[in-house]
């Protein structure tokens, strides 16, 4: 059984405010592949292999990374999802997850540590319970990383220039197919999924979120992949194990 370690349930309908711990979650979810949860909230980094979350933990051994995470899952149980692509959609896909992952996340991360809302404070399964001093670091921390990615540099009109150049063209890209690649899941669909579910639930002041909700086809994307994949369980409470 894979055991997928996240922060834990959050923000009332996340199962995890991670995007990656999202994306991981949806692969197993699209492959067929049984799985459990265990939340370890803010003492993650005592066990994670990289110091980061998600990671799994199979047959004894604990992989980290979602990118590592599913290529083992790929190795171990077989290549449902990807197996018969060809080499143009591979490699579309891989650009696709690129921008997903290099550049719409630091502007979900500039605009969830500088929302009015702030939506980090006391966070369950996160930040829940430290004093203030420790979330003003933590805060000011990742401020420092958004500026020196260059997105924290950026004024909000900027920001949301960018975010919006971004979402445009995953709408381009999707069109009327069911999936990014086609008529059928493919794993960079669980990654989109992720990072545009959390777009379009955040509980704080996004212009992100405004602009995916005016994507027409992005929002009944999020819709479909929800139906088909996570009706049973959405926020895997009931697959939730305890810390050994």
């Amino acid at each position: 059984m894979i055991t997928l370690c996240r922060f834990g349930p959050a923000w009332e309908t996340f199962g995890c405010i991670s995007q990656f711990v999202l994306k991981v979650e949806a692969y197993l979810r699209m492959a067929g592949i049984e799985f459990q949860t265990r939340s370890l909230g803010a003492g993650f980094a005592e066990t994670a292999p990289k110091g980061k979350l998600p990671y799994i933990e199979h047959d004894g051994e604990r992989i980290a990374d979602s990118g590592f995470i599913i290529d083992y899952l790929k190795a171990h149980f077989g290549d449902s999802l990807d197996g018969s692509l060809s080499a143009v959609d591979r490699a579309r896909g891989h650009t696709i997850r690129r921008m997903i992952e290099e550049h719409i996340w630091w502007v979900m991360a500039r605009e969830r540590w500088s929302a009015p809302e702030t939506p980090y404070w006391n966070t369950p399964g996160l930040l829940q319970g430290v004093d203030e001093a420790t979330y003003e670091g933590a805060r000011d921390d990742n401020l420092r990383k958004c500026l020196e990615h260059g997105v924290g540099g950026f004024t909000e009109d900027e920001l949301d220039a960018r975010g919006r150049e971004d979402l445009d063209a995953l709408a381009a890209l999707l069109g009327t197919q069911a999936y990014l690649l086609g008529e059928q899941a493919t794993s960079v669909d669980a990654t989109a999924y992720a990072f545009l579910w959390q777009i379009l639930n955040a509980p704080y002041a996004s212009r992100l979120k405004d602009a995916a909700s005016g994507q027409a086809n992005l929002a009944a994307y999020v819709d479909r992949i929800s139906d088909a994949y996570f009706l049973d369980d959405p926020m895997s409470l009931a697959r939730e194990v305890a810390s050994p």
